[in-house]
């Protein structure tokens, strides 16, 4: 398909056990796909999913600081590590900011893990968002919002919601004078 980027995650861990026993092993995996993709000139992204070894920011950084390279980054999903109790912003991104590739464009509440539109929730996306633009960001903002349904094998949201996952995004621009594509007010152009 011609894709340079694919996005990867660290392996679930069976229900009830401790995920730092499995820490080998998965470094051990995550070190073989990570050569042969440099091997075929790809990069893989690493999403810090739920149940996964590479869930909490402890355990991203972990791997990270294993595993990080041209052809093996990160990819930062706010509402993930809110549903792991982590604070996406405040304890997450100042272990993680060297190594994103790009930002999921999802955001989650505490209270029940439930998904909600950017910049309604927990996932302190703004400050993320600013973070990363202060910084130079231009890199990727993947809306993924997850907003009809979420769970660890499925996200739906339809037409209707991801339009209110876009617009959420635009106004999260709007609010830190960021452009998108679609500014110019050219209907083609605008991919939001």
């Amino acid at each position: 398909m011609g894709t340079k980027c694919i996005r990867i995650f660290s392996f679930f861990i069976p229900t009830g056990h401790n995920a730092g026993d499995y820490r080998d092993e998965v470094l051990r995996r995550l070190t073989q796909l990570a050569e042969r993709a440099a091997h075929s000139g790809l990069v893989l992204l690493h999403e810090n999913e739920k149940e996964i070894y590479g869930d909490e920011a402890e355990r991203c950084l972990d791997i990270m600081r294993e595993l990080h390279s041209d052809n093996f980054k990160f990819a930062f999903d706010p509402a993930n590590f809110v549903q792991c109790g982590v604070k996406p912003f405040s304890e997450a991104f100042p272990l993680l900011r060297p190594y994103i590739e790009y930002i999921h464009i999802k955001d989650a509440v505490f209270e029940g893990r439930r998904v909600v539109p950017a910049g309604q929730g927990d996932g302190e996306v703004k400050q993320i968002l600013q973070a990363m633009f202060v910084n130079g960001y231009d890199g990727v903002l993947s809306i993924e919002p997850h907003l009809a349904q979420a769970s660890a094998f499925a996200g739906f949201s339809g037409p209707a919601l991801f339009h209110v996952a876009a617009a959420a995004l635009k106004d999260l621009l709007k609010a830190l004078n960021q452009p998108w594509d679609g500014q110019s007010g050219d209907a083609r152009n605008d991919i939001l």
